[in-house]
């Protein structure tokens, strides 16, 4: 199994003081050190409810992304995931072949339906149905495809989209990765069957992960996909502590800086455990079929980190 990060917030626990860019550079230079295959921004233009307050330091993705390969060798970098309603797909395809230039060939097209309705009101766009978006995604994706492998001009005619005669290079030397994210199983799930190269989930246990790569397998098998060329991935909110106790209590303290607050546990909060604990959810995770696993880190705990890496990353 490889491991990745998403880096969902700008909020350093551990240095509050710190401006956020270099606090990120940092982060992922040291989880480049350590092994970590993969870094990721969100792609919203404020902080989540469920991540952190509104008004907190928030850096557009794919400005920091090239900041972030600037300083690193190895990591794949994207934006988990990206809207495809902030930007013409056209202008989107143009921006992930400069970072994939920028950083050597890293860069990966994470990209979803979009779904967070108060951002669209902010910047005075349309929000369609579902079933709209959906379809704006897939378009987004062949726009974004045809600009990558085509030689320039690129046109492309679509329900909802179309470029004329759009240039694009330098392009990409061996293309960019597409990977969608969601867990819709009737529109997002048969969108990963036939366009993406990886799928990721941001949550959910390992029964309703299996659950999810079940359905999927199923739409591979009525589009005549390979299942096996999908990369999965799932991301889970991430805390560790020496003890089961302390890393609920931790995850408590961490979770009372957002808007919504801590999950009762109960109702399940992802990775949060000892570190014999989080090896065996990741252990399950291998089992029902998940190839990489991403830390969502609740403002970056640094512990967290020190523990994963310590006491986890070699036992799975």
């Amino acid at each position: 199994m490889d491991f990745g990060y998403h880096h969902a917030s700008f909020d350093y626990v551990d240095r509050p003081d710190s401006p956020a860019i270099e606090s990120t550079v940092e982060r992922a230079q040291w989880l480049e050190s350590e092994g970590f295959t993969w870094f990721s921004l969100m792609d919203h233009v404020w902080q989540l409810p469920f991540v952190g307050q509104r008004d907190e330091p928030f850096l557009d993705c794919y400005t920091a992304l090239p900041a972030i390969a600037q300083a690193t060798d190895t990591l794949e970098l994207s934006a988990l995931v990206t809207c495809p309603h902030y930007r013409n797909p056209g202008y989107l395809g143009r921006t992930l072949a400069t970072l994939d230039h920028v950083s050597g060939g890293r860069a990966v097209l994470g990209i979803g339906a979009g779904w967070y309705e108060d951002e669209y009101d902010a910047m005075d766009l349309e929000y369609p149905d579902i079933a709209t978006r959906n379809r704006q995604m897939r378009e987004t994706i062949e726009i974004c495809r045809a600009m990558w492998t085509e030689d320039s001009p690129v046109s492309y005619q679509g329900e909802h989209y179309e470029i004329d005669d759009f240039y694009c290079d330098p392009k990409p030397d061996d293309g960019i990765p597409v990977l969608v994210g969601g867990g819709g199983e009737e529109l997002t799930l048969r969108a990963t069957a036939e366009y993406a190269d990886r799928w990721n989930v941001p949550s959910g246990d390992p029964d309703a992960i299996d659950h999810k790569l079940d359905v999927l397998e199923g739409h591979c098998e009525d589009l005549g996909t390979d299942d096996d060329a999908i990369t999965k991935t799932v991301g889970n909110r991430t805390v560790i502590r020496e003890s089961s106790e302390d890393a609920h209590e931790t995850y408590e303290e961490l979770m009372a800086r957002t808007e919504e607050g801590p999950t009762p546990r109960e109702e399940g909060r992802g990775t949060v455990g000892s570190p014999a604990e989080v090896a065996h959810r990741l252990e399950r995770f291998d089992e029902v079929g998940v190839d990489t696993f991403m830390l969502m880190v609740p403002s970056n705990d640094r512990r967290t980190v020190e523990l994963f890496v310590d006491e986890v990353m070699g036992s799975v």
